[in-house]
């Protein structure tokens, strides 16, 4: 499926727009993904600010924590 982005300026014509292009036979229309995927090191930065983090004295002792 080959997918095709287009940018619109003006808002008014999306109606007309979708109308026509629903009207053509195999082509579909889909929402846009969500953009704001936060990044490993971001989601790591917000887990440190809230918190959820556990210190260990060494890594022996976080092995053993886990039964490794």
């Amino acid at each position: 499926m080959t997918q095709l982005t287009i940018n619109i300026e003006n808002k008014s014509i999306v109606p007309h727009l979708k109308k026509i292009l629903s009207a053509i036979e195999g082509v579909s229309i889909s929402k846009p993904e969500k953009k704001n995927k936060k990044s490993g090191i971001e989601e790591s930065f917000e887990d440190a600010r809230a918190g959820r983090v556990t210190h260990y004295a060494s890594a022996e002792e976080m092995f053993k924590a886990f039964g490794i």
